[in-house]
């Protein structure tokens, strides 16, 4: 459990320069309605402005466009940063709620612009950064902690 907090602090570490470049990696989903087909992509995003967005989008595509593939990982590495409108503090923050039913009737959200569904939460990469290194930090005081209480057992003497 300690070297995979490590790890994970160190992945974030590098990565982080990358959040201003636009990734987005997930599972795509799709299933013939008739004419159309449903899409639904389940999504980590990084949008390019520092922050990590988690969630879900609906889509449809005419099934004429292209065959149906029931199940397919999808991913756009390191393109050109596509930043979401800001519309609060909390956005210029880095900490995001996106939830958009274009269909019944909302507007459409530039997080996904042809959807007719979206919902993201997203945070500041930083803090992501902040929690793992504060968990590193407590795995490597327990851990210290822990070698003393056994040295000082070892040192009883015997009952």
């Amino acid at each position: 459990m300690r070297r995979t907090v490590w790890v994970v602090l160190v992945v974030l570490l590098v990565a982080w320069p990358l959040t201003y470049r636009y990734t987005s990696v997930g599972l795509d989903l799709e299933s013939s309605r008739g004419q159309s087909v449903d899409q639904t992509f389940y999504r980590v995003r990084w949008p390019g402005n520092g922050s990590v967005l988690v969630g879900r989008i609906d889509e449809h595509r005419d099934a004429s466009s292209g065959r149906v593939q029931q199940l397919d990982l999808g991913a756009d590495v390191l393109k050109k940063a596509r930043p979401i409108e800001t519309h609060s503090t909390w956005n210029r923050l880095g900490f995001w709620w996106i939830h958009a039913d274009v269909a019944g009737g909302d507007p459409p959200t530039d997080a996904a612009p042809h959807a007719d569904r979206v919902w993201f939460v997203g945070v500041p990469h930083w803090l992501l950064v902040l929690l793992a290194a504060a968990a590193a930090v407590r795995s490597l005081v327990r851990g210290r902690g822990r070698g003393r209480d056994a040295e000082v057992v070892a040192d009883r003497p015997g009952d």
